[in-house]
């Protein structure tokens, strides 16, 4: 295979994985500027393959060892060494091209494995503290990469956004949470341990209230941001959808998953995208 061939199947192989571990991300990034579009493609696949890490490991040590193994690639990629994963070999690229945060990214990977164990988060101060790190810092590398220049209002604007977008991300992997032993929210937010079956519509309630309050402040700032910071937040187009369709009557937060059809996906994160209003 010639250099340019490997190269064409790796940008192939991130955007699979991209699609099928990060779908949000990658639908929004199809609306990106064709200069950075496989960039935010290889971002997507890399948040996509550490997220799916939790879905898929009972053991939080086992989890550990493979968010392990993406930072020491990472590492030895800053001096040029490929991991033969074309995921990682082409985010190494980009995080390099891009001058991304290398501590942003290591507390990206903290969090996610902070988030293997059962211990729920202390407080609603350590809950923030986890939505910034796993889901703010894909925004806030997405922002970099599309060129955005981030002040304290816009990294404002940044952390409510983590905050709804992860307010939506613990009530779609409520299942695979509570199948793996796992609590993702404080004891103060969380049904009583001791009913059975407990009943988790109450904090889905108060998620979505949480994520409306955040998207709020999103919406205040937004006119005031150029294009490409609206392009970084295009996976927020889904909050609501996502919210109401975990709030229908018939369904149940512990067991079922939420499905939206790709065409009313890619229409809404489309309308985001041309008016510019979340």
């Amino acid at each position: 295979m010639t250099e340019t061939e490997q190269q064409i199947a790796n940008i192939q192989a991130v955007r699979s994985s991209a699609r099928l571990n990060a779908l949000d991300r990658y639908d929004a990034a199809l609306f990106a500027p064709a200069a950075v579009r496989d960039d935010l493609m290889a971002l997507a696949a890399f948040s996509g393959e550490i997220a799916r890490i939790g879905r898929q490991v009972s053991e939080p040590a086992v989890g550990e060892i493979r968010i392990a193994w993406w930072r020491d690639a990472l590492l030895a990629a800053e001096h040029g060494a490929a991991s033969g994963n074309p995921v990682l070999d082409v985010f190494a690229a980009v995080v390099k091209r891009h001058a991304l945060s290398s501590e942003r990214i290591e507390d990206f990977l903290n969090a996610h494995a902070e988030a293997l164990y059962s211990d729920a988060p202390a407080d609603d101060g350590a809950l923030n503290r986890r939505l910034r790190a796993i889901d703010g810092t894909p925004l806030a590398l997405a922002a970099k990469i599309l060129g955005v220049a981030v002040d304290e209002r816009a990294n404002e604007v940044l952390d409510a956004a983590a905050r709804a977008a992860g307010m939506a991300r613990i009530g779609l992997e409520l299942p695979y949470s509570l199948m793996h032993g796992r609590s993702p929210l404080p004891v103060t937010r969380s049904p009583n341990p001791f009913e059975s079956p407990a009943d988790w519509h109450p904090p889905i309630a108060w998620l979505a209230a949480e994520a409306a309050e955040a998207m709020a402040v999103v919406r205040r700032h937004l006119a005031e941001k150029p294009q490409a910071f609206i392009t970084a937040l295009l996976p927020l187009a889904l909050v609501g959808p996502y919210f109401r369709a975990l709030q229908r009557p018939r369904h149940e937060p512990t067991r079922d998953l939420v499905e939206i059809a790709p065409l009313a996906r890619l229409s809404r994160i489309a309308r985001v995208h041309w008016t510019g209003r979340l």
